[in-house]
């Protein structure tokens, strides 16, 4: 039997609160299999306004309770053309909602759907929720990730969100399990909008028993509330995060003062924080003086609110919030090769460029991002084709991991991560001799297995420039997140669109791909064994318009499938003629990476050699400097950065006749 109580605002009093409730469920039993929902239903409308070509089926396929569901297939990389609309009746930006629904999607397929924030529809997508043909769903929008997890396929599951719009804090969960709890910029609902799309393949899934309750918000005399934690959800582990949020006053009283404490599961921390003067439904933005400090696998962080100025809350249920962190521990020599397909003309895809610089401060020692761009200055043609032509590339901006999913720019720390912990099947080492006289570079590319294999394996050489600018229309970025109506992005808001060339600066741009899109044949030998080195000779000569300063190579280790193994970047540090310089990140690992006082640089040095270190900051002078004699072995050395204002800071290390190069965040 269907219920229904949609668009009808029913008076729910409640003592004296005056409370107005609005709720809506559908089980799709009052259909018959076949129906067309938006057709046969007032409740439903379709996303181009309530026609056939883009409506969906009522099935008896599949049903969680009953005989029916709604049935939600595309066979299309692009999704559709199913795309049918749930409307709340009416944009709620105060008050509580809660959204529930039971969803089966078929194994190796993907689904999708969001919420729209605001009304019409097209307008600021409020969260996207995307489901992979493994299982792995993630929770986004254009203003970042906020969290992920995993369900099962082939059998129906639940999926609850729990939204307190006065607080702004967003909890999701996963047959009753919480994965996210997080602070959404975009703080506000109108509308469901489910869309059968996965970009690596096909998208079957059903819906069954969907339903929404909104209640208006309450307001007692004292009520501070926790809005959500601006903590990642993920990050490597040994890596230090800033345990912050927002409280918001959802009472009466201005609150001056309030007491926050936040705990790992294990240790609680308090602190007071005070002089805030919120007046009724204002927020403000904290940070503990601890910090969390991430660990293998999962953990939750949960900070609480109490005692506003003084008084006890009168509102328990919105006291806390919690956060979800996993913990990555990075296999020894990896890096994740993630291709981003941009353009100047792309008005999304600064998108892209913001997330992949997101990564590059997170994770310098294992993201190898490159920009590929697209019918702008910048393009390289043999790579433009070769990263379009990849299976599953629908347009832009993408992503293509490891060249073997192909996602949004919003999404590449939940694969990043997670791929940086699988041990590749060869170390990559670039040793690079440097003409500052003709402009050629030599890049001998060093794999040496790390276990056995055996097929067309090969090896091929990329090379970017950071830092790029040009004058000229093809250099402006059209920026469609121009005046805030898309949401926040880094900036991009509050700048013209287009963005002048003047004003933009271009990192990671593809330059050259020195062995074809595919690798060169014959790169590598096909077996190798484990402690095989194999070695392989790119030439390239700089171009004027290059600046050699900026540049860095981009070794990687193809797999005969045309997916990437493993990835490796190193720089040509100043000008070296006629002489080899070898770059063997391999050889030092820093950590914590950022860090606050001291940094550890841990040494794997096989034979004696003389050790010197040199710190620059980003324009380059000298602020520390030691030679420590002759070291052999496992090391681990130490930089006292207490005296070092916040900031981009390069770690020379020259060991013998190699030179070790990490770039480290200081901050505070």
């Amino acid at each position: 039997m269907k219920r229904r109580l949609l668009l009808v605002a029913v008076a729910m009093v409640f003592a004296s609160w005056g409370l107005i409730a609005q709720s809506f469920s559908d089980d799709f039993e009052a259909y018959n299999p076949g129906d067309l929902i938006s057709q046969s239903s007032p409740d439903w409308t379709t996303w181009g306004g309530g026609g056939t070509a883009d409506d969906a089926p009522v099935s008896d396929d599949q049903a969680f309770s009953g005989s029916n569901s709604l049935k939600l297939f595309s066979e299309s990389t692009a999704g559709g053309p199913a795309d049918v609309v749930l409307p709340f009746g009416g944009i709620y930006t105060e008050g509580t909602f809660e959204f529930d629904v039971m969803m089966y999607v078929e194994s190796g397929t993907g689904a999708y759907f969001n919420f729209q924030a605001t009304e019409p529809i097209g307008t600021t997508w409020a969260l996207e929720v995307a489901i992979d043909g493994s299982g792995n769903l993630v929770l986004s929008n254009t203003s970042g990730t906020y969290g992920d997890g995993v369900v099962p396929q082939d059998e129906w599951f639940n999926i609850n969100f729990n939204i307190d719009l006065t607080a702004n804090s967003w909890s999701c969960f996963i047959d009753g399990d919480l994965i996210a709890n997080f602070n959404n910029p975009n703080n506000s609902l109108a509308s469901l909008d489910l869309f059968p799309f996965w970009a690596g393949g096909t998208s079957h899934y059903f819906v069954d028993d969907i339903s929404f309750e909104y209640n208006e918000p309450m307001l007692p005399d004292w009520d501070a509330a926790m809005s959500g934690l601006d903590m990642r959800s993920a990050g490597l582990t040994g890596q230090e995060l800033e345990v912050a949020g927002t409280v918001k006053n959802t009472g009466v009283n201005t609150i001056n003062s309030v007491d926050i404490t936040w705990t790992d599961g294990t240790n609680d921390y308090t602190e007071t924080i005070d002089g805030l003067n919120l007046a009724s439904l204002e927020e403000v933005a904290f940070v503990m003086d601890g910090s969390y400090t991430i660990i293998e696998g999962a953990q939750i962080v949960t900070a609480t609110v109490s005692n506003p100025n003084g008084n006890t809350d009168m509102n328990d249920a919105n006291d806390s919030s919690s956060k979800p962190i996993t913990g990555y521990t990075p296999a020894p020599h990896k890096g994740v090769l993630i291709e981003e397909a941009t353009g100047t003309w792309c008005g999304w895809c600064p998108r892209g460029s913001v997330n992949m610089e997101l990564m590059h401060d997170r994770y310098p020692d294992h993201f190898v991002g490159v920009a590929v761009h697209n019918g702008d200055p910048m393009v390289v043609t043999e790579y433009d084709n070769g990263m379009t032509g990849l299976p599953g590339f629908t347009g832009f901006p993408s992503v293509a991991v490891e060249r073997g999913t192909i996602i949004d720019p919003s999404q590449i720390e939940s694969y990043l991560l997670p791929g940086v912990t699988e041990s590749p099947l060869a170390r990559l080492a670039n040793k690079v001799e440097y003409d500052d006289v003709s402009g050629e570079l030599t890049i001998t590319v060093e794999a040496e297995a790390l276990e056995d294999f055996s097929g067309d394996y090969r090896l091929n050489v990329a090379i970017i420039e950071n830092d790029v600018t040009g004058t000229g229309s093809g250099y402006n970025q059209v920026n469609y997140y121009s005046g805030g109506g898309a949401g926040p992005m880094a900036g991009y808001e509050n700048l013209p669109n287009p963005v002048p060339a003047a004003d933009m600066v271009y990192q990671e741009v593809a330059r050259a791909i020195l062995g074809g899109y595919q690798g060169a044949s014959g790169s590598l030998p096909t077996d190798m064994a484990t402690g095989d080195i194999a070695e392989y000779t790119y030439t390239y000569v700089i171009p004027a318009e290059v600046n050699a300063d900026n540049i860095e190579i981009i070794s990687m280790l193809i797999e005969p499938n045309g997916q990437v193994d493993n990835a490796h970047k190193s720089g040509i540090e100043g000008t070296v003629s006629s002489t080899t310089a070898v770059f063997a990140n391999h050889l030092a690992e820093v950590y914590p990476n950022p860090f606050t006082d001291e940094l550890n640089i841990r040494l794997a040095l096989s034979e004696m050699v003389e050790v010197d270190m040199i710190v620059v900051n980003s324009v380059g002078a000298t602020v520390a400097a030691r030679n420590y004699g002759e070291l052999y072995g496992n090391q681990v050395l130490t930089l006292n950065g207490s005296d070092l204002a916040s900031g981009v800071y390069f770690v020379h290390l020259r060991a013998g006749n190699q030179l070790i190069t990490k770039k480290v965040n200081l901050v505070r």
